[in-house]
């Protein structure tokens, strides 16, 4: 509670928050650390998209009834450049963001803080993601991949944490989607913010809040971002939810294979991207509103596991580093 009311230029995080690590039933969380320090121009352009949370919550694809109107609506946005971290935010894949705390006591309470490493994005954005994009999509002269678009999606994708069903009611007793996911939770629910991301963005391009020019990209920063991700594997809940979008959005005909096998979204059909993607973030949001493990899992199953085209391609990224690893400053030799 205290740690949301906190307004400084360092950004401190310390405490057992996510749990990635806990394979089992999705419960037990490890400890990690992130020293921050804030950009305050950036954080104050950015801040303005955070009274359009009850917005977007009131615009989700699902029933009235599993939408979430109880939430705090501090919800700040920093954007902040990372100087350390250490436990589980510096192993493995680096994180871009983060939406803290999980807690849905202290969500319905005062929302979330969203944090964005900007520097992480930049390095991953040069040293992966644009080489990424020239081996995974078609080529063409005008192709649109670009930062701006990158990072909007980060950031709506930290705020799409904080939309749709948090407590809810299973068998008439009250819990958490969290709880009755169990180890699939964080795939279901990574998969739900990387859709209610290009969502929200399109809304409010429509309401004129987000740049023309960011929604233009989005849909081919997105493609290539699929591929990112999936290269952490199926074992690691982002790369099994981008493996499940991946899969559901090719069914779709939302993505398609040009004849050089490589992935294209789809935006000659009218709305075919689009409303895959809707279609994907009801079905994702309502496996959360009834606690359903036995959706997620049957998800899972069916989208759950890489193609044979996704594999080709995948391949031919061997020399795309996987991720980057910091060297702080603070670390000393």
């Amino acid at each position: 509670m205290a740690w949301m009311d906190l307004d400084s230029a360092i950004e401190v995080v310390i405490g057992p928050y996510e749990t990635y690590e806990d394979s089992l039933m999705g419960y037990k969380a490890a400890f990690e650390a992130f020293i921050c320090v804030t950009q305050p121009t950036d954080s104050e352009r950015l801040a303005v998209f955070k009274k359009w949370l009850p917005f977007l919550e009131s615009h989700l694809p699902i029933p009235d009834e599993h939408k979430n109107t109880t939430r705090g609506g501090e919800s700040p946005i920093r954007v902040a450049d990372l100087v350390f971290s250490a436990g589980d935010a510096r192993k493995g894949v680096q994180t871009l963001a983060f939406n803290l705390p999980n807690d849905e006591r202290v969500r319905e309470a005062k929302g979330s803080k969203k944090v964005l490493l900007k520097n992480m994005m930049l390095a991953k954005y040069e040293a992966i993601l644009m080489p990424i994009a020239s081996r995974v999509l078609p080529v063409k002269p005008n192709l649109q991949v670009d930062f701006e678009s990158y990072f909007h999606f980060i950031l709506f994708h930290e705020l799409s944490h904080g939309l749709g069903p948090g407590r809810i009611t299973v068998k008439g007793r009250q819990t958490e989607a969290r709880l009755e996911l169990k180890e699939l939770y964080p795939a279901i629910e990574e998969a739900k913010a990387d859709v209610l991301s290009v969502f929200a963005l399109g809304r409010l391009a429509a309401e004129e809040v987000v740049p023309v020019s960011v929604v233009r990209a989005l849909p081919w920063s997105y493609v290539a971002g699929l591929f990112r991700a999936a290269r952490f594997g199926t074992t690691e809940a982002h790369g099994l939810g981008v493996v499940i979008q991946a899969n559901y959005l090719l069914d779709k005909g939302a993505i398609v294979i040009d004849k050089d096998g490589r992935f294209a979204p789809e935006l000659a059909t009218p709305k075919a991207f689009s409303g895959a993607l809707k279609a994907l973030a009801t079905e994702l949001l309502m496996i959360e509103a009834e606690g359903s493990y036995v959706k997620a899992q049957a998800l899972v199953k069916r989208y759950g596991k890489v193609r044979p085209e996704m594999a080709k391609l995948l391949a031919h990224l061997e020399s795309v580093p996987v991720d980057v690893d910091p060297v702080f400053e603070a670390d000393g030799e």
